[in-house]
């Protein structure tokens, strides 16, 4: 089960959730109990449980006999005064009692020691003429953790008790008790009847159940009952817990009430890839393509065109620098500042229709089955963002991976079979020319040998060696020379 805590949590969430889109009063009163629960909480365990009810029904009589005192002036004798009574049965928690706003505190030894850490209030009468009697009474109504609304058998049916209290309560039933006091004044049968027509009014109230005790302060019925009653709430430490759980069941009741209920609809796929295309023809996309494909052809032939006059191609500009994408990410080049912006070209007018057509249909989908007040949110929310669009789609953009920073591997195995194939050539034609120069001096090419043509020849005088054999000028002497 989750705790009072948690549900705070929850409702607290909730209302910054619905911000601006609940009633204020609603909003007011969520925030109000926020605050409220929070002290109420610091404030510790102790139990408070206010005694309510109208002129002569005896509650302060009742309050003397559950309490054992007399601090409370009954009768003719009863003050005029519109404050409320607190008599704590334990030592005085000024912090409980500063929430309360109760400056009229007494300490009492506890009649029972179930009664140890409970608050007793004496409030004003509901009915007074005064009203500030019943402005108090209606702001303790708010506060304390348990009420005991104290009936008498002439004005138990009173409208005023039942509409303006019990019946708004109804949610709050597990912190009420009703007692039909002054019990003494009615026979046995006609106690029977009064209990059962009040039952049949707490349940016409939304309280059926809720515990109903006849008490007599001249006799002592029903003191004990009730004591006993207090003392189980305020042993097991849970009354303020469940009072303030009450109160954020009907405060949720009313936030349910005022934002509705409804489940998001769903954007079709269609809708999606539709909005996509338009995002994309808004953003630039397709002139970011044909930059990248003619930007990598462009590499490419820097890349692998033959070195010698590759560099003329140099002065032609990179397409994805012109735009202002892909200039990062290299070793050598820094990477693209967050607030860099592109070169791209402003959106059509047509694109910027699309765009909105596209937006409008996605905002319309989603709202599909919600609230009226959530339908205006998400159209709210979607018209907003179209306005930062131009900007967030240039950023993303920026900041795209183009995938160009890194060439190919196969650019670099070209470019090496380009030198290789050129220092190829300027070997051989280093060789031939070098041969040419020693075959004009008359020396033997590079890496003949010198005694080739000589021996076969074997001739005194120097053989030609320009085309490396001896030359018919010359013949070979006679065998008897």
């Amino acid at each position: 089960m989750t705790t009072v805590a948690d549900r705070l949590d929850t409702l607290a969430e909730v209302v910054d959730l619905v911000e601006g889109r609940a009633p204020a009063e609603v909003e007011e009163q969520a925030r109000h109990l926020l605050a409220h629960a929070s002290r109420r909480l610091a404030a510790g365990a102790q139990t408070t449980a206010a005694l309510a009810g109208a002129t002569g029904s005896g509650k302060s009589s009742l309050f003397n006999a559950l309490s054992g005192t007399r601090l409370a002036e009954q009768g003719a004798r009863r003050p005029t005064t519109s404050k409320t009574l607190a008599v704590s049965f334990s030592a005085t928690n000024p912090e409980l009692l500063d929430l309360l706003g109760v400056e009229r505190r007494y300490e009492a030894e506890p009649p029972t020691p179930q009664l140890a850490d409970l608050v007793l209030l004496d409030l004003p009468d509901h009915d007074s003429t005064a009203s500030a009697h019943r402005d108090e009474v209606d702001r303790m109504v708010g506060l304390v953790d348990q009420f005991i609304w104290v009936l008498d058998p002439q004005k138990y049916a009173d409208a005023a008790i039942h509409q303006r209290y019990l019946r708004p309560l109804a949610k709050h039933r597990d912190v009420i008790t009703v007692v039909l006091n002054q019990a003494d004044l009615l026979t046995p049968d006609q106690l029977q009847q009064c209990l059962a027509h009040i039952g049949r009014l707490l349940e016409a109230d939304g309280l059926g159940g809720v515990p109903l005790l006849a008490t007599s302060a001249v006799t002592g019925m029903g003191i004990d009952d009730l004591r006993a009653r207090l003392g189980a709430l305020t042993s097991g430490k849970r009354a303020a817990a469940q009072r303030l759980e009450a109160d954020v069941a009907v405060v949720a009741a009313r936030l349910d009430e005022s934002v509705g209920r409804g489940k998001a609809g769903k954007v079709g796929k269609d809708t999606v890839t539709t909005l996509t295309q338009q995002l994309a023809a808004a953003a630039g996309v397709p002139v970011v393509v044909h930059a990248v494909r003619d930007s990598v052809r462009h590499r490419g032939q820097l890349a692998t065109g033959w070195p010698l006059v590759k560099w003329i191609g140099r002065l032609k500009p990179d397409p994805l620098k012109r735009l202002r994408l892909g200039i990062g990410g290299s070793k050598n080049e820094p990477e693209t500042p967050a607030l860099t912006r592109s070169s791209l070209p402003a959106r059509s007018a047509a694109a910027s229709a699309h765009l909105s057509t596209g937006l409008r249909a996605f905002a319309h989908e989603l709202g599909e089955g919600l609230p009226n007040v959530w339908q205006e949110s998400i159209s709210q929310a979607v018209y907003s963002s179209e306005r930062r669009l131009p900007d967030d789609l240039d950023r993303a953009v920026v900041g795209a991976d183009l995938r160009v920073a890194k060439p190919p591997v196969w650019w670099a195995v070209i470019r090496g079979l380009q030198w290789l194939l050129i220092v190829a050539v300027v070997v051989g034609l280093g060789w031939l020319t070098i041969n040419r120069l020693l075959g004009y001096f008359g020396m033997p090419p590079l890496g003949s040998s010198r005694s080739g043509p000589t021996a076969a020849c074997r001739c005194r005088s120097r053989p030609s060696w320009r085309s490396g054999a001896c030359s018919r000028a010359s013949s070979c002497p006679s065998s008897r020379n």
